[in-house]
């Protein structure tokens, strides 16, 4: 009987720089006292309740395969250092798997140089001690790509099968490794041509499925419906399309959704899925309504998703309550040092990992590894075709939501590039880059060109949003206690940065009174539609603004309906804090009304410091008929 064609794990450089890079993240989680807070925490809740009473939480809503994982440790008598284990055993395969990689792609000296990148990565070192789903689903994803790379030419239909196996089991800790087994067919494609790769594929994602139809039976058994995912993904793209918050999280959004639909983000088993397609399709609602600020809000998620690797210190160092204060001293003292470290190493890899692309793209990649063959691996197409796994993951996080520990799952995708661009530097700075310094030019150009642009796309997406942004808020119509929500845009100014700003309760405009205003000048304005019926309706507001250094009040507030102005008032510093009210009734004879809120200047202003009116408790009543003449 044959057997798996897998090498033993090496025991020379790469072998060494695996055992430190398990090494320093052991040490780390014995050092640092981390303690897990917020979703971390709900993960070991999550395993205690199952420990417990052997089933899920009746709430639970996420995929439960890293939950199952603390449940083992748990019942085996393990705790949170434990647990914290398993972030060691995963960044170890990280950094195996990477550096694999790059042995099968690039030659045995470019998995070293990998296996080092991998090994000493602060950021991969520092979310160690923390427990979350992300680091071992990165895992997973890695030891996929290098099972492919060392599998793919030799062992094809073994490779595609224990790739899917590994999707799938990545698949039970974060659904959105489920399509990328379906992306496998790009590096089949590289390797054999489409019509192999279509088969190969294909054994890919039965398996996959195959791993993962236990957890769709159970969620036919409970919902009545046989899904492979999680049941929160509509909830994480309402969090992503949020306007009030340029897309993060935050806990006003779970009130504005509560109260406008009825569900709740943890609800029980029989609402889930009505809850999360409720979430879904606000998600979408909210994106069509401003699409040039959902486009401004892909650049601010994909800036937040792979700009900066200094936000993955948050968590296990820096979050308050994750350390006691008698393990602060040492961070709080070192806090901008070691943020400097995590970015400038994130830098140096994305520097790396564009020259190697950009050598591959040249034909050059058989450089970077050992001797063997500068013709075949020149023409290796499949460096390029792998890079469709952390390609698609971008794409994925930046349309619905993003938060910087997701990108754990893409930054070790990128390690063998880097780790190759890292041997052709030092053998062409050894000879001074005879011969090669047109290439060495070319390369320079694109990792220039692509940090050039990256804060052009990240400038751009600022400007889209601050000109289209626009705010969502609880307004209570056409009654009292029906609450709904209400979108607002900007009708004034009709340039510049929009002035619009939201809370769960209200709308707020920002303005900078200008020493040339005149009385009656419109300084910033804001619509929003609501559906009435024909009737009576009377509305009413709060006006806050904050205190001004100024002595007399230099603007009015008013609430116009389809342009007929219903409502005014002075907005006096010493009635700030407290809100002045708004109040007006109009008649409505049905469809669509245009309620707008507007400031207007009362003069020139007495100070030239912004500020911001709040328009708060917003609610559209309608008056109860009155027969007049009796009924016949």
């Amino acid at each position: 009987m044959r057997s798996l064609p897998i090498r033993r794990v090496p025991v020379g450089p790469i072998g060494v720089w695996i055992a430190l890079a398990i090494a320093l993240r052991l040490l780390w989680v014995l050092v640092v006292p981390s303690r897990p807070v917020g979703d971390f925490a709900l993960y070991r809740e999550s395993a205690s309740y199952l420990v417990e009473h052997g089933s899920l939480d009746p709430e639970f809503i996420y995929m439960p395969g890293y939950v199952f994982l603390l449940a083992a440790v748990e019942w085996l008598g393990g705790g949170l250092l434990a647990a914290k284990l398993l972030g060691v055993a995963a960044g170890g395969a990280v950094a195996f798997a990477a550096a694999g990689t790059a042995d099968q792609l690039f030659g045995r000296r470019a998995g070293v140089a990998t296996a080092a990148i991998g090994a000493l990565w602060p950021a991969g070192i520092a979310v160690t001690s923390v427990t979350g789903t992300d680091l071992p689903a990165g895992a997973l994803v890695a030891l996929a790509v290098w099972i492919m790379a060392r599998l793919g030419r030799t062992r094809p239909r073994l490779a595609a099968g224990l790739s899917g196996l590994v999707f799938g089991l990545g698949a039970w800790i974060r659904a959105v490794t489920v399509p990328l087994a379906a992306l496998s067919f790009f590096f089949w494609w590289a390797t054999a041509g489409w019509r192999a790769a279509l088969r190969r594929t294909a054994l890919t994602v039965a398996v996959a499925v195959a791993v993962l139809l236990p957890w769709g039976v159970r969620n036919h058994a409970l919902y009545g419906e046989p899904f492979l995912t999680d049941s929160h993904g509509g909830h994480t793209a309402l969090v992503g399309a949020n306007p009030n918050s340029d897309g993060t999280y935050s806990r006003s959004l779970n009130l504005m959704f509560t109260k406008a639909t009825g569900y709740r983000l943890m609800d029980t088993p029989d609402r889930h899925r009505a809850s999360d397609r409720a979430a879904y399709a606000i998600a979408k609602e909210w994106s069509a309504f401003e699409p040039m600020y959902a486009l401004g809000l892909l650049a601010a998620k994909a800036d937040r998703l792979l700009s900066h690797e200094r936000n993955l210190l948050y968590w296990p160092l820096f979050r308050q309550g994750v350390l006691p204060d008698s393990a602060r001293a040492f961070q709080d003292a070192h806090r901008l040092a070691l943020e400097r470290l995590a970015d400038w190493f994130w830098y140096g890899v994305v520097a790396l990992f564009v020259a190697g692309l950009a050598l591959v793209a040249g034909g050059a990649s058989a450089r970077a590894g050992s001797a063997g063959g500068a013709g075949a691996r020149a023409r290796d197409r499949r460096p390029l075709a792998l890079l469709a796994f952390p390609a698609a993951m971008v794409a994925i996080y930046a349309s619905f939501f993003s938060e910087v520990r997701y990108h754990l799952a893409i930054a070790p995708l990128s390690f063998p590039l880097a780790g190759a661009a890292a041997v052709w530097l030092w053998d062409g700075g050894r000879r001074r880059f005879e011969g090669e310094r047109a290439r060495l030019a070319r390369v320079a150009v694109a990792v220039a060109g692509t940090f050039g642009a990256w804060s052009l796309l990240i400038a751009g997406g600022e400007a889209l949003r601050s000109r289209h942004r626009w705010a969502v808020a609880i307004c209570e119509y056409p009654s009292v206690g029906q609450a709904r929500l209400c979108a607002w845009r900007r009708s004034a100014p009709l340039n510049g940065p929009s002035p619009v700003r939201g809370v769960w309760d209200g709308v707020g405009l920002r303005v900078a009174p200008l020493a040339t205003a005149e009385g009656g000048d419109v300084l910033a304005a804001a619509r929003t539609e609501l559906p009435l019926e024909n009737g009576r309706y009377r509305v009413k507001a709060r006006a806050t603004v904050a205190p001004s250094s100024g002595g007399e009040p230099s603007l009015g507030a008013s609430v116009t309906l389809n342009g007929m102005a219903i409502a005014s008032v002075l907005l006096s510093a010493q009635k700030t804090g407290i809100g002045i009210p708004l109040d007006g009734t109009f008649d409505h004879e049905g469809g669509r009304a245009v309620l707008e809120i507007a400031l207007k200047s009362l003069g020139p202003a007495s100070t030239n410091e912004p500020k911001t009116v709040w328009f708060s408790q917003l609610g559209v009543e309608r008056f109860t008929p009155l027969d007049i003449i009796p009924r016949r």
